[in-house]
């Protein structure tokens, strides 16, 4: 394992390499970890809500020898990171701390946080003392309040908030998706048909809810192991909501990019397919994922499960983006 000084030194020493390439090299690197540390996180968060968060910051602040203290309320977590390690270390290198080194936090925090379907405001109150706090809640409305809050205490360029970005994707529970209905002005037909149907007695095929704004299909396929041979798709004038009916599906998740986005597309059938190495995502029965034009790839159909489980149905609520 690498002692966390030396890993120290090449994570500020790459942050100063991305910094004088493109504009967006960072933004690209901060989205590849937070990809990889959903695997760690997002099904603790989904399944416990703040809970999960909180207990796997608790986590955190052992491994990583943290002065961090974490305030769990009902509606919101506060994490007041009172010495950042990480930052003290870069700060007392001969080279010097990048000046962005203390935006990779938030960098891949956020989108993890969106993707769970949780608002937060990241105050790095400074780029030179290891000092910063996090206010991360489940009312998008309470968020709001506080970055606005903060923001005319600081200014934009020390505070971020995840509060008007849509993700490539968002995953959470059927029952408590009434909490993410005003990102789309049809999704309270589309959820409320996952939360109020007996999805089971339903046969395969297609389901029409709102005309051409909302309908579902329901299939029972048969899943395949996920690997990385497998291609992905994405859309562009719909939103998919997957959530299994009966049995576990592993859902790839991959960001679109521009290579990604400049591919052909089929604009009857409104897909692209193409070869990415995405992430697995575990849905059970009860859950959901909902994948966003235009970046949202994914790979549906996939089990990570030795044997592939026979008689798995499932739901995909094709909702109009707007």
């Amino acid at each position: 394992m690498m002692p966390s000084d030396h890993f120290v030194m090449f994570y500020n020493e790459m942050f100063k390499f991305l910094a004088k390439q493109d504009p967006q090299a960072l933004d690209r690197y901060y989205a590849r970890v937070a990809a990889r540390q959903g695997n760690f996180t997002l099904d603790q968060y989904r399944r416990e809500g703040l809970k999960g968060v909180y207990t796997y910051y608790c986590r955190i602040r052992v491994e990583e020898n943290c002065d961090l203290d974490l305030d769990l309320k009902p509606d919101y977590l506060r994490l007041r990171m009172n010495k950042c390690p990480s930052l003290s270390k870069a700060l007392d290198s001969d080279g010097g701390a990048s000046p962005v080194y203390c935006d990779h936090c938030p960098g891949w925090c956020l989108r993890v946080l969106s993707a769970a379907g949780f608002w937060e405001v990241y105050d790095l109150e400074s780029r030179t003392e290891p000092v910063c706090d996090e206010w991360i809640y489940t009312d998008r409305e309470l968020c709001r309040r506080k970055y606005e809050e903060l923001l005319a205490k600081r200014g934009p360029d020390l505070i971020r908030t995840n509060l008007d970005v849509v993700p490539p994707f968002l995953t959470n529970r059927i029952a408590d998706s009434r909490r993410f209905e005003f990102m789309n002005p049809h999704f309270p037909k589309a959820f409320a048909f996952l939360r109020e149907t007996d999805l089971a007695s339903l046969p395969d095929g297609k389901v029409v809810i709102d005309g051409e704004n909302v309908f579902a299909n329901i299939s029972s396929p048969t899943l395949t192991p996920f690997g990385d041979d497998g291609k992905a798709e994405a859309h562009r004038r719909y939103i998919d909501i997957h959530a299994p009916i009966c049995g576990e599906e592993t859902i790839g998740t991959f960001t679109m990019t521009k290579r990604e986005l400049s591919l052909p597309f089929d604009e009857k059938d409104d897909y692209v397919l193409y070869k990415a190495r995405c992430e697995p995502l575990s849905l059970k029965v009860g859950e959901f994922v909902a994948f966003f034009p235009p970046y949202g790839g994914h790979r549906p159909g996939c089990t990570i499960a030795a044997t592939p489980p026979k008689g798995y149905r499932k739901v995909c609520v094709k909702v109009k983006a707007v």
